[in-house]
């Protein structure tokens, strides 16, 4: 029986896992198990010629209390289709000496749950080692365990064949609050059962791109004369079943195959609307197939009002009492096997609704009368492969913009829960990390993200000590946005790309940084005269810290070297940057600037590589070029996106770089 771990979970597994003071309690006592809880995931027969194998897929971590071994229930806050499928614990090396061992904190685990789960997984700390054990009858059983590497959930799905399906509801009402609560019992009675569900759906036609069908809860097109079932691939966006997810691979068919997968899930420049329809794009999880919800076919009863949304207008009066506005948000995620057929994951789809729109109306009926909206979001996770649904109630009326999650315990609790780092926002509207904020802003995006994935190695061995940015960024350079700042505003494009970072790591809400802006905060904070606004003098790497300061508050650390035959000094400062901070870095240097990526360094030789995203380009956002062709940019030929030798830059120029450091915010 195959079990399948992705890699980003086992990162998260070995920082959040255990605390500091946990490690240190440890050390006192001699414990054995330093954190326990729920293995979240899949479990399926996949059919072949032979035999027929059941697969399991580890999706995420429930952490659970040591002295609750109920927990706390975060059932509803997962996707359909992804349930408790076992139980995990983290034990030490020095209290498990051996293999017996294992197996008896495999055994003591099913017991200590008093569960019906028999799939325990054991991760040793010291060695970072994960072992999987199927227990019955009082014996334990070691399982094969896959760690897929991949640096993103979607390669994950695609390694165990899965995809995840959306579908959202917004209703909002000018009045009363029974007129949202009857909209919602309305939608409600839509979900209840397969005879009344219908659904939007955009499915891929051949040689016509996609467009738009109407569905019944059965899978079939009901505006098509002969009704006949849709096929589940054709509404899923380009996919595949893959065994090597997508990572930094070390020759160069792996990195084409890899970018080639990229580009389905990367917003680009020229891609034709009918290829987008129905689907929502995001950053870890790809392309995310959307149905919408057609109530209005549903069957009516005579005495109902129509079931689409309501806005209800007061009669004209004199009174002085304030229009109440109320609003409900309503966003589902189920996780199915790409080959089922439509009509098992419109059943899916329909119950998870179903299930949310029910708990959405119980919150709103219940709540003060200052409550005015519920909403359920989708929030995007680091390591986990699926989303997280989060319900919050507001006393402002938009559930989209109103800041409404501000219950700090709630947060911290699914921050530990789901092993989240906790120095940086993941449930906050108002910093745009709902999934559907990011897919509205990456739909409208005019950059790639992330271009360095799926890219040749350095070639310089796997030996080497290597560190590599830690999240996304967007790749900016010379003559985006209708700007020609070629030969003076590389700096300025670098800069903008260390800010992509902070605002899709959620440290700032300001989507794009303008050269405006960053001459008028240099003129602010009095570095530069007035002159300078609307000027095309270039900047250096403090000009860059400074205004990281400025508009974000962001500290930053400076590295300088007299040469450019200096760089590999810089290589140990810049493994622990990558390492510990995780932000791209500027480099500036013969009056030309790059921004770093990553680092290669080999210790024996003293020579080291950086991962270079290049400003000076000049061409489409294509991909292919980005990452394979040599093209001329600043007076030099190079790939925009590659490693490059430190021998590669100016041996007799100065070079100074700017390190911004990641912000401490919080949750």
């Amino acid at each position: 029986m195959p079990t399948f771990f992705p890699a980003p979970l086992l990162r998260s597994l070995r920082q959040f896992a255990v605390s500091d003071e946990v490690k240190d309690a440890v050390d006192a006592i001699h414990a054995t198990i330093l954190n326990q809880g729920a293995i979240l995931g899949t479990q399926r027969v996949i059919q072949s010629n032979k035999d027929d194998v059941q697969q399991v897929a580890v999706w995420g971590l429930l952490c659970l209390s040591t002295d609750d071994i109920i927990g706390q229930s975060f059932d509803s806050n997962v996707p359909g289709g992804i349930h408790r499928i076992g139980n995990y614990v983290v034990v030490r090396k020095n209290t498990v000496e051996d293999e017996k061992e294992l197996e008896i904190v495999a055994l003591e685990a099913v017991d200590h749950y008093k569960d019906k789960d028999k799939i325990v997984l054991v991760y040793e700390v010291n060695t970072q080692s994960l072992r999987m054990f199927q227990c019955k009858d009082g014996t334990a059983t070691m399982l094969t365990v896959k760690v897929v590497q991949c640096l993103h959930a979607r390669d994950f799905h695609r390694a165990i064949g899965f995809a995840l399906v959306r579908c959202a509801v917004d209703l909002h009402v000018l009045g009363e609050k029974s007129a949202l609560l009857h909209q919602l019992e309305k939608y409600k009675a839509a979900t209840c059962d397969a005879g009344n569900f219908y659904v939007r759906a955009s499915v891929m036609q051949t040689k016509k791109g996609r467009s738009f069908c109407v569905l019944n809860g059965h899978g079939q097109d009901v505006v098509s004369c002969n009704a006949k079932p849709v096929l589940f691939e054709a509404i899923l966006p380009k996919f595949c079943i893959s065994e090597d997810a997508g990572e930094i691979k070390g020759s160069k068919k792996n990195g084409k195959k890899q970018k080639k997968e990229h580009m389905k899930t990367v917003p680009r420049r020229g891609v034709k609307e009918e290829e987008k329809l129905g689907l929502l794009p995001s950053l870890d999880y790809g392309d995310i197939a959307t149905f919408d919800l057609m109530i209005s076919l549903g069957p009516v009863e005579a005495d109902a009002v129509v079931g689409a949304p309501v806005v209800t207008i007061p009669t004209s009066s004199d009174s002085k009492t304030p229009i109440r506005r109320y609003s409900a948000y309503c966003d589902t995620v189920v996780v199915v096997p790409v080959d089922s057929p439509v009509v098992a994951a419109l059943a899916l789809l329909r119950k998870q609704l179903h299930h949310q729109l029910s708990g959405i109306y119980n919150q709103l009926k219940d709540a003060p009368e200052a409550v005015k909206s519920v909403a359920v979001r989708q929030f995007p996770l680091v390591g986990a492969a699926f989303p997280l649904a989060v319900v919050s109630d507001s006393e402002g009326p938009e559930c989209s913009s109103e800041e409404s999650l501000n219950d700090v315990k709630t947060i911290e609790s699914l921050h530990r829960a789901f092993l989240q780092p906790l120095n940086r926002p993941l449930f906050r509207v108002s910093r745009g990390c709902s999934l559907a904020q990011q897919g509205e802003w990456l739909a409208a995006s005019d950059v790639l993200y992330n271009v360095h994935e799926g890219i040749p190695s350095s070639g310089m061995g796997s030996h080497c000590q290597s560190a590599l940015v830690d999240g996304f960024y967007g790749y900016y350079h010379y003559l985006q946005q209708g700007i020609n700042d070629k030969g003076w505003g590389c700096a300025y494009r670098s800069l903008q790309t260390l800010a992509s970072w902070l605002f899709l790591e959620h440290y700032t809400q300001q989507r794009t940084l303008l050269h405006e802006q960053i001459q008028s905060a240099l003129i602010k904070i009095g570095d530069k005269p007035a002159c300078f606004q609307g000027s095309k003098e270039w900047i250096g790497s403090l000009e860059v810290g400074y205004v990281l300061d400025e508009l974000f508050g962001v500290t930053f650390r400076s590295l300088s070297v007299s040469s450019g035959a200096q760089l590999p000094e810089l290589a140990r400062e810049l493994l622990y940057h990558f390492e510990t901070q995780g932000t791209p870095v500027m480099m500036g240097g013969g009056q030309l600037a790059f921004t770093l990526l990553g680092v290669n360094y080999d210790p024996d030789a003293g020579v080291c590589a950086f991962l270079t995203l290049d400003p000076h380009y000049t061409g489409d956002e294509d991909l292919d070029t980005i990452q394979n062709q040599t093209v001329v940019l600043e007076g030099y030929k190079a790939v925009p996106c590659s490693w490059r030798k430190t021998t590669t830059f100016a041996k007799n120029s100065f070079y100074n770089l700017c390190l911004p450091q990641r912000p401490n915010v919080g949750f």
